[in-house]
């Protein structure tokens, strides 16, 4: 019976029109329903992309505390190494990330005075060098051993 008089009352059944009150809103609660469903569905998704551009942290070093520049006999230009740290063995990491070799291959590093005379370079020596110094380095390789020893001297006077 009730169903004979919902179907008296229905004019049109398009998407503009209703039958009654009760259809009516229970159709916009059906259609609010499906799109929260769909909107959840939506952040869900673009929580998954990850399009949210992520905070990027400047990373700044410390500035070195000492710099010097190194150049082959052969080669014009200079090469900079930074030292953070004023030692033999980061003086040492340093020569060899420049000049492609391993830390354990280096097996000396020594210093030719101007009057010729090669003096092993130590921690103290490291110390005492001045801020932008600049030296000519020379690689002697030794491929028996796979051993390297680097002589650094002072470029002459201009």
């Amino acid at each position: 019976m009730v169903v004979k008089i919902m179907q008296n009352e229905c004019i049109s059944f398009d998407s503009s029109k209703y039958c009654t009150p009760l259809l009516k809103q229970l159709r916009e609660k059906g259609r609010k329903r499906s799109s929260s469903d769909a909107f959840r569905e939506t952040a869900d998704a673009l929580d998954h992309l990850k399009l949210a551009p992520k905070i990027k942290r400047v990373v700044r070093r410390p500035p070195p505390l000492l710099t010097i520049y190194l150049r082959k006999e052969t080669e014009k230009a200079y090469d900079a190494i930074f030292l953070e740290e004023i030692t033999v063995e980061k003086f040492k990491e340093a020569v060899s990330l420049r000049y492609e070799l391993t830390v354990d291959s280096i097996k000396s590093i020594s210093l030719r005075k101007k009057s010729g005379s090669l003096i092993e370079i130590d921690d103290q020596t490291v110390k005492k060098f001045i801020d932008e110094e600049d030296f000519i380095i020379s690689l002697d390789y030794d491929s028996a051993e796979g051993t390297c020893k680097i002589t650094l001297s002072r470029p002459p006077s201009r």
